[in-house]
């Protein structure tokens, strides 16, 4: 539903897309959020999904030298577009996070941050989006693949003419239009429905362009240099910039179309770009209103849907009517676990970090495991699921 609010001041976020070409700095402008401070002066937390594997590694040590502590960091290894998905929905919903083991299994041991509390990142950073946006092209390409096959047998084709359909397959129009809208729909998201800051990378490509040579033959030819990510994604940002070498070697940024912070006017070349410059957003927000005015676009994308097929219900509730009166035994074990699952985790996020810590010692002491997962049996996660509700 739409929000509505007083004219007063609010803080103002921060919300980087940054890109540029291999060596132009991007990783270390956003490991040097670790060098800036809260509104109350403490250093802030960034949640760092690496997607490049291990793009951060070698200044860590250069950072620590310079005092700054490391438990303020949380860094995360993964290059798939729904894993991301996944730890982006735990720091956003500031969920209790915790370490894994050395086979990469969770632990019960929570993560904390330098004062030793629970961490909860200030900062969420995402290096880079090129890489899950790559990750998603090849599994639709791999869908392309099995789609041009069974097209090709559904024409009754030889096994030599489905082995060709299938490896010369390739994404088709509305794959690329699928990509980008699934990738812009995450960001935007991302982007509404927080306040904490955000920084997404992203390498650069040349920008192409079909024209006529001298002999009349179309070319393709370069009319600029653009983000090599899902198309349009930066304008979903409120500060954009291409971090660049000049002519004399020196790494700087170009504020690209905007910076809504109005630190730095559109097209303003930027020394030594470093997200340091805009401390100053930061300790202007001390005593204003918190930016409680957010959005979920996802929400907002499913409640246009069900008005839009508002003339559908009758036959979606007999659908979902028709499921409900499958018996227990047609339904099987696990959906009924994956109900109960659901329902855990979504009172167990609901929780304060002193509620969870007491629901995770009731759980030891009834010899059950700290968390549930989807593999946990249904009497198991029964057992959890009413332990929870004890919980005040």
């Amino acid at each position: 539903m739409a929000r509505v609010r007083r004219g007063s001041a609010v803080k103002k976020g921060l919300k980087f897309f940054l890109y540029g070409a291999e060596g132009t700095w991007k990783s270390s402008f956003c490991l040097d959020f670790m060098k800036m401070k809260d509104e109350d002066g403490k250093p802030l937390r960034v949640a760092y999904i690496d997607t490049e594997g291990g793009s951060v590694d070698n200044y860590l040590e250069d950072l620590e030298n310079e005092g700054i502590s490391l438990d303020n960091l949380f860094l995360i290894y993964t290059s798939s577009y729904y894993e991301t998905l996944e730890w982006v929905e735990k720091l956003v919903n500031k969920e209790e996070l915790y370490l894994q083991d050395d086979d990469g299994d969770e632990t019960d041991e929570i993560v904390l941050d330098a004062d030793g509390n629970p961490f909860v990142a200030d900062v969420i950073v995402i290096d880079s989006a090129t890489v899950i946006q790559d990750t998603q092209k090849y599994g639709k390409l791999k869908t392309s693949e099995i789609r041009a096959k069974l097209r090709a047998k559904s024409k009754d084709a030889s096994a030599s003419e489905q082995f060709v359909a299938e490896a010369t397959a390739g994404m088709e129009f509305k794959d690329y239009d699928k990509l980008n809208q699934e990738g812009k729909h995450f960001l935007q998201s991302l982007i509404t429905r927080t306040d904490q800051y955000i920084c997404v990378t992203s390498r650069e490509k040349a920008k192409k362009k079909m024209e006529k040579n001298e002999r009349g033959e179309m070319v393709s030819i370069d009319v600029g240099i653009i983000p090599d990510c899902f198309k349009g994604a930066e304008y979903e940002f409120f500060t954009v910039l291409r971090n660049f070498e000049d002519d004399d070697g020196e790494i700087k940024a170009k504020v690209m179309r905007k910076d809504r912070t109005k630190v730095f006017a559109q097209n303003e070349i930027i020394d030594a770009p470093t997200p340091l410059y805009w401390q100053s957003v930061i300790d202007g927000n001390k005593g204003k209103n918190k930016a409680v005015i957010l959005q979920d676009y996802n929400k907002s994308i499913e409640n246009d849907f069900n008005k839009e097929n508002k003339g559908y219900k009758d036959v979606i509730k007999e659908s979902q009517q028709n499921v409900e009166t499958k018996s227990s035994e047609d339904i099987g074990t696990a959906d009924k676990n994956s109900s109960l699952y659901n329902d855990l985790t979504k009172l167990r996020s609901s929780m304060t970090p002193n509620q969870k810590k007491e629901m995770t010692q009731l759980f030891r002491e009834n010899s059950l495991p700290v968390r549930p997962t989807k593999d946990t049996d249904d009497d198991t996660l029964q057992k959890m699921y009413d332990i929870a509700l004890t919980i005040k």
